[in-house]
């Protein structure tokens, strides 16, 4: 299925002008056509020699006329994809804007349209409610006419594909490439300026010494343009510049000497000029040309032979005037629009796959200029060159007023997580700068600009490498450890400044989810800093080395910006489900017999009281969209029972060699088999509990324990250690698949209760199992 932000990035225009060509590529065929007609040797030649010229003229003509019949075909399926697509997403566009006036959400990745606010009045929920459906409608009509498009024109081109085995392309396509490769180098330079859209064509037949000649010429004009700002303000110059790194950029043989010549001076100098004009010119193509700039720069830096890391350091020196005093001067004398370069760093470095040189290059030049100058000034820097800039609201968040407040260490701290064996350097004791590093930017460094997200992407991606943890284990567990004891020491890392942030930092405690239990079984513990220790006490999780230790205190910081967002509770939610669910599914396949039951009773006693803790945690925090405490509460525990059904079981080749192999770590293995919770779930998940009749009638968020009774069966069943009965299947296994908690409708919930109560006495105590439950009305208490 199309999703809304793949049909609003599609560009159905495009698909008009290719159909344009292909009628020109007909006509020409078609013109070869007629020309074979009037070559075909008359039918009064009756020598032997004609004979078999004509039957080989008829071939070429009907191979000729059955590939005109083919473009027609493809003509057509692209004026109506163009068509329908156009329709299509003008019916998205209507309902994003209908849904936003009215307080909606909706979900980019899905479609997914939720209620974004409470009402007090019935009449405008009732209201909101309709607009809600009747958004959800447009919304699903316009994916799925856009996905029928894609399939038709999809299908045409399939068929057209089929039957042509000509690489190159038409009769004419192939005499256009012959008379390009007539002209000289310079000639074909000059051609290829005056018409990009031949590269898709003529590209692959390049010789070096014309790529790096049309990388060059393209620097020299856009540098030109940097110094001559008006030029951004010539609809056509731009257009040109454009389409130009629009066909070119993907080709590192061009991008590379391009970015050579243009240098971190002049593409700065080109950003300034390009930024002066967005904020009130209504050229598209300004933002586009933005676009491919940065594009364009990730493929240079990946070039081989580039030199990203000088690149990146000059391209700091600059942006933050660390640069010498003459080099400065030359820049400014150059370039003469108003340097707004905080938000250049940030609008390059918070999006896409840069080279690790580069991002090398950027990191530690940043983090020398951020750790050497005064914090204040650094703040000052960020917002004199950066707030205000139109290169902000590129990339935002839909409904963003103002767009991103620009931060360019954070925007970097992203990167160093998509680069986690570099950004692992970057925070481990190998330059003698680590420690330093992280007690600066985990505990220290403002980062509410970018609400945290850039450093806690970093802490993810670093710490959850699985090439980190094999290959310097000690090293990321430390990384890990200090992330988590410094972090919630932060002034500034609240619900409130942190939002962005609260996904990946759940989502790390989700990986390392044993360290998190720990942590709540020794609940009176001293804080005592950054450490590891080696872990083998639980035989069914399998044994951890260099494992980060996470104390009370800590957790409870980190988990009232983890759990106050409905990701971030998702994310959680899974850990607690996956950390039960590994044990139960090592434990079925160890105890095949059904053995046992002590330990599996201990399993079950563990993960029960991590629940209910954690579920304690959800209640005491707020989160957005929740309608009450209750309800956050059930919520989470039905997202618990979605998550379990999530790890695939009981893993035959993979978790049968892990347990008891101390060189594997059956945590890990399990993680990368878990799928997230889809976002669409969470929202329904939410939805389905502000009914507060519903979460009454359930009675689960002042009790707690049948709740658990029944999440404990499915987790059972779920990895094996249980079968359900055949007399059970149908209300627990309808279609065969076990039901999950939040499906139980509330009128049946205590029959349920019964029925899981009563198959799993057969395996273990229920009342000791509950008496382990730890109340979450009653067992959390946030310091």
């Amino acid at each position: 299925m199309v999703s809304p932000s793949q049909l609003a990035s599609w560009q159905p225009a495009r698909l008009s002008e290719i159909a344009e060509a292909v009628v020109g590529h007909r006509r020409s065929l078609t013109g070869l056509h007629d020309d074979l007609d009037a070559g075909r040797p008359p039918a009064s030649w009756t020598f032997e020699d004609a004979t078999a010229a004509r039957t080989e003229h008829d071939r070429l003509s009907s191979a000729l006329a059955t590939q005109v019949a083919e473009t027609t075909g493809v003509i057509e399926a692209l004026d109506a994809a163009a068509t329908s697509l156009a329709a299509a997403k003008e019916l998205l566009q209507g309902a994003m804007r209908r849904g936003g006036y009215n307080g909606l959400h909706i979900d980019h990745a899905t479609g997914a349209v939720s209620i974004a606010r409470t009402f007090d009045d019935e009449d405008e929920l009732a209201y909101a409610r309709t607009v809600q459906q009747e958004v959800a409608e447009q919304i699903e009509t316009a994916l799925a006419d856009a996905a029928a498009a894609d399939q038709a024109l999809a299908a045409a081109l399939t068929a057209a594909a089929t039957t042509d085995v000509n690489d190159i392309g038409s009769l004419a396509d192939q005499q256009a490439l012959l008379d390009f490769q007539a002209k000289s180098p310079a000639d074909q330079v000059r051609y290829l300026l005056d018409h990009p859209e031949a590269y898709a064509l003529l590209g692959e037949h390049l010789s070096p010494e014309v790529k790096a000649g049309l990388g060059a010429e393209v620097a020299d004009g856009l540098d030109r343009m940097a110094q001559d700002p008006q030029a951004f303000g010539d609809a056509d110059t731009v257009a040109r510049y454009t389409a130009l790194l629009g066909a070119l950029g993907d080709d590192p043989d061009v991008m590379a000497p391009m970015y050579r010549r243009l240098g971190a001076d002049g593409l700065l100098g080109t950003y300034d000029g390009l930024a002066s004009f967005m904020g009130f010119s209504d050229d598209p193509n300004l933002a586009t040309l933005a676009g491919e700039l940065r594009s364009g720069l990730q493929v240079a830096t990946r070039a081989e032979g580039f030199d990203g890391e000088a690149f990146g350091q000059e391209l700091v020196q600059l942006a933050t005037r660390t640069a010498d005093g003459d080099t400065m001067d030359a820049y400014f004398d150059t370039y003469p629009s108003s340097p707004l370069h905080a938000a250049v760093l940030d609008y390059l470095m918070r999006d896409g796959d840069y080279g690790e040189d580069f991002v090398r290059g950027v990191a530690w030049q940043l983090d020398e200029f951020e750790r050497t100058v005064d914090p204040q000034l650094v703040q000052s820097w960020m917002h004199h060159t950066g707030d205000g800039s139109p290169l902000n609201g590129l990339d935002a968040e839909p409904g963003s007023l103002l767009g991103r407040t620009p931060d360019p260490m954070g925007a970097t701290m992203g990167q160093l997580g998509k680069h986690p064996a570099l950004g692992l350097e970057f925070f481990s004791d190998g330059d003698g700068d680590g420690e330093e590093r992280a007690e600066f930017y985990f505990a220290e460094r403002d980062w509410s600009r970018d609400g945290f997200q850039g450093i806690a992407e970093a802490a993810l991606g670093i710490g959850t490498d699985p090439a980190n943890i094999e290959n310097a284990g000690e090293d990321t567990g430390m990384l890990v450890s200090r992330f988590f004891d410094l972090l919630p020491d932060n002034p500034r890392f609240d619900a409130d400044h942190a939002a962005a942030g609260a996904e990946p930092v759940a989502d790390l405690l989700k990986h390392y989810m044993p360290a998190v239990e720990s942590a709540l079984r020794d609940e009176g513990s001293a804080d005592l800093g950054a450490r590891l220790r080696d872990i083998d006490t639980k035989p069914y999780l399998g044994s951890f080395t260099h494992y980060p230790v996470l104390d009370f205190d800590d957790l409870d910081g980190l988990l009232k910006v983890a759990l106050s967002t409905e990701d971030g509770m998702a994310r959680i939610a899974e850990g607690v489900a996956g950390y039960r669910q590994v044990q139960l599914t090592n434990f079925a396949m160890q105890h095949p017999d059904g053995a046992g039951s002590a330990e599996m009773g201990t399993i079950l006693a563990d993960s029960a009281r991590l629940e209910g803790l954690m579920q304690g945690a959800v209640g005491a925090i707020a989160i957005d969209g929740a309608v009450s405490r209750d309800q956050q509460v059930a919520a989470f525990t039905g997202l618990v029972s979605e998550a379990a059904g999530l790890l695939p079981v009981p893993y035959a080749d993979e978790m049968g060699d892990v347990v008891g192999d101390l060189g594997k770590k059956a945590w890990e293995t399990a993680w990368g088999h878990v799928q997230e919770i889809p976002s669409d779930r969470i929202t329904e998940t939410f939805g389905n509990y502000e009914d507060s009749t519903r979460a009454e009638q359930a009675r689960e968020a002042q009790v707690g324990r049948s709740r658990m009774v029944i999440t404990t069966y499915l987790s059972l069943a779920e990895a094996g250690v249980v079968e359900v009965p055949e007399n059970m299947r149908d209300t627990w296994m309808p279609g065969g698949r076990l039901i999950s908690l939040e499906s139980i409708p509330p009128e049946q919930f205590q029959a349920f209760r019964s029925e899981a109560g009563d198959a799993l006495g057969q395996v273990l105590d229920v009342a000791t199992l509950e008496l382990t439950y730890k109340d979450p009305m009653t067992a959390w208490e946030p310091r």
